[in-house]
């Protein structure tokens, strides 16, 4: 049984007490046990492009969601015991995934969030920094990203109170990113300098600083994947990250399939939902 399916297991025992009265006299009362298929695990799964799937396998989807997305890849899993929902929009900032938040309800078990990138515009601002003729662009940017962090923690800690509130008794977890770069000098696949590659990784460091402060402020489940992609970042030699080849489909920088698997996967299913309230 894989460990996804430990995770979803829940079982309803039912036991009922017989009573028969005659002429004044109770006979002995028996229990009678009846087992009852458990009702599915109601998992929604809220988000960015990172939570959706893009850049994991071709789709037709309008908001790239994938089914080797690791929300899809936790459900699929759960051996049949989940009914599952992948809500996650790609291009999706905290303002949205507080509207995808419609689709909860008080019996949503299990909510999974990747979201906050988005907020920064932090792609834009690498896509201007890659170009020495938009140099001033990629100036404004990043002093553009350092004020956009500054208010983060309050836009996270919105959309993380209003999935609370719309699925007040699910297990949240809310993820980080992966650091998009590893600390090579050389990078001849990725047309950044040394210098872009260490602030961008900068940036999504603060990044996941945030929104694990936001989920600890809101008693939810924070799950980092910096060590499940340690030496899979671009600029390895075996990155679980799209490349450059990405840029064409928007798709640069988005896990892999393998990425989904083997780097987000095991931290969510291992985020101690086997304990959910």
């Amino acid at each position: 049984m894989s460990y996804p399916a430990a995770i979803f297991r829940r079982v309803v025992a039912v036991c009922a007490t017989v009573a028969m009265t005659a002429t004044g006299w109770a006979a002995p009362a028996t229990a009678v046990a009846v087992s009852i298929a458990p009702a599915p695990l109601q998992y929604v799964a809220l988000g960015d492009s990172y939570a959706a799937g893009l850049g994991s396998a071709p789709t037709s989807d309008k908001c790239g969601r994938t089914s080797v997305a690791y929300p899809a890849l936790l459900a699929r899993q759960a051996d049949g015991k989940v009914a599952f929902r992948n809500a996650a929009c790609s291009s999706a900032a905290t303002a949205d995934v507080i509207r995808q938040a419609g689709t909860l309800t008080a019996r949503t078990g299990l909510v999974t969030i990747t979201a906050g990138a988005n907020d920064l515009g932090f792609r834009q601002v690498l896509a201007a920094c890659a170009n020495a003729a938009t140099a001033a662009a990629c100036r404004r940017g990043n002093l553009a990203l350092d004020r956009r962090l500054k208010t983060l923690p309050r836009d996270l800690n919105r959309m993380i109170r209003a999935v609370v509130t719309a699925a007040p008794d699910a297990r949240v977890v809310v993820t980080g990113y992966p650091l998009p770069f590893a600390k090579a000098k050389s990078c001849p696949s990725v047309p950044l300098s040394a210098k872009v590659r260490a602030r961008a990784n900068q940036v999504v460091t603060s990044l996941n600083s945030a929104i694990a402060a936001a989920a600890t402020r809101n008693r939810v489940r924070f799950v980092d994947v910096d060590k499940e992609f340690a030496g899979h970042a671009l600029c390895s030699t075996r990155p679980w990250l799209v490349g450059t080849s990405g840029l064409r489909d928007n798709t640069v920088l988005h896990p892999t399939a393998t990425g989904h698997a083997r780097g987000y996967l095991p931290v969510v299913a291992g985020s101690g939902l086997a304990d959910r309230a």
